[in-house]
């Protein structure tokens, strides 16, 4: 894939932001202690296409922290958009470098990545396949490390999205954290970006050629193997639960960061009236687990709308099942809990509103 200068690409992406991005005031002073909830209500704001309330959490994280605010920023666009909006994954991996911000705009150009990211139709495609393998797969990556640069090139142009993540990873010298196989493998890295330089949708391309030389993490590998998958698309919506705001914040974005949403899930898990017999079974500690892996498929990544159709929706299928089998359970067992929690929202957001206020 044919490289662009840096004047052309900042050149390029001004006007591109300047079709996204709005005149809006940043605050003057922000909580440190709120950091984890703002990143978290930007992340969650993006996911229902909230954009108003999106651009108000990343001023804010931008006024703490801006190196973090524009990791964020690349990390929701890999993770929740992907391929539902590739440019806006070239431009967050771009805008890594301050001298590329510095003279597209540093706030036009945050902006306007937000408002468009709550505008698209979305895909967590990327995090699901790397959440699967990773996760539900680890010795692949130690198998793959064996094999040559053409055996590990031809796994990346199969069919099977997981071998091809595997591949790729391997080649890219980016696998799970215990394992530290063999360095990367420029030769390999350098065929692939041939192979996305052929890609139909050259938008696409060129993307998941900046997301493999600039790579966030193993996500940014994720999207790079989900932009050469094939087939049809279908628009799909997520049900979305009731929400409700606590403390200016919306109610899920306490619970993973948070030490008081973390205690709102424990209470939630003791207190389990018509618990489902698989839950009721487990260990409180392993409970309380289940029962946040739970709200997450319910409540945290819901979508507005994403890119379904073919292997897309069976990555999103695979990544929920998973996330409540690993605990042990069966299937059905995990859709069963999913399901019991979702009757019992409005009872988890009584729960979450008492413990933040009796805090404060």
């Amino acid at each position: 894939m044919q490289s662009t200068s840096h004047e052309l690409l900042a050149e390029e992406a001004f006007a591109w932001t300047a079709r996204w991005a709005t005149l809006e005031p940043q605050p003057a002073f922000v909580d440190p202690s709120h950091r984890w909830r703002i990143r978290s209500s930007l992340q969650k704001a993006t996911r229902r296409g909230q954009a108003d309330r999106a651009v108000r959490m990343g001023l804010a994280l931008h006024r703490l922290d801006p190196r973090y605010a524009w990791r964020s920023i690349l990390t929701v666009a890999v993770e929740d958009v992907g391929i539902g909006a590739p440019e806006i994954v070239l431009w967050a991996t771009a805008a890594q470098r301050s001298a590329f911000r510095k003279a597209v705009g540093e706030l036009p150009l945050l902006i306007g990545l937000i408002r468009r990211m709550a505008a698209a139709t979305k895909s967590r495609s990327a995090i699901e396949l790397a959440f699967v393998v990773e996760t539900g797969e680890p010795k692949i990556f130690e198998l793959f490390s064996g094999m040559t640069t053409g055996e590990l090139l031809r796994r990346f142009e199969d069919d099977d999205p997981y071998e091809a993540f595997a591949a790729i990873s391997v080649l890219r010298g980016i696998v799970p954290t215990k394992q530290r196989l063999r360095p990367p493998d420029p030769r390999g890295v350098q065929a692939v970006l041939e192979m996305l330089g052929d890609l139909a949708d050259p938008t696409i391309g060129r993307a998941a050629a900046v997301a493999l030389q600039h790579p966030l993490d193993n996500m940014s590998l994720g999207f790079v193997t989900v932009a050469r998958l094939a087939g049809p698309r279908w628009l799909r919506h997520d049900e979305m639960p009731p929400g409700r705001m606590i403390d200016g914040y919306p109610a899920e974005t306490f619970d993973q960061h948070e030490r008081l949403g973390r205690k709102a899930i424990g209470l939630f898990a003791r207190d389990t009236p018509g618990v489902p017999l698989a839950l009721g079974l487990l260990p409180s500690t392993r409970r309380q687990k289940v029962i946040a892996d739970a709200i997450f498929v319910m409540e945290g990544q819901c979508l507005d709308r994403w890119h379904g159709g073919g292997d897309l929706d069976r990555l999103r299928a695979e990544a929920d099942r998973f996330t409540m089998t690993r605990h042990g359970l069966g299937a059905v067992e995990g859709a069963e809990i999913v399901a019991w929690t979702r009757s019992r929202i409005e009872e988890l957001h009584s729960i979450r509103t008492a413990v933040v206020r009796a805090a404060s």
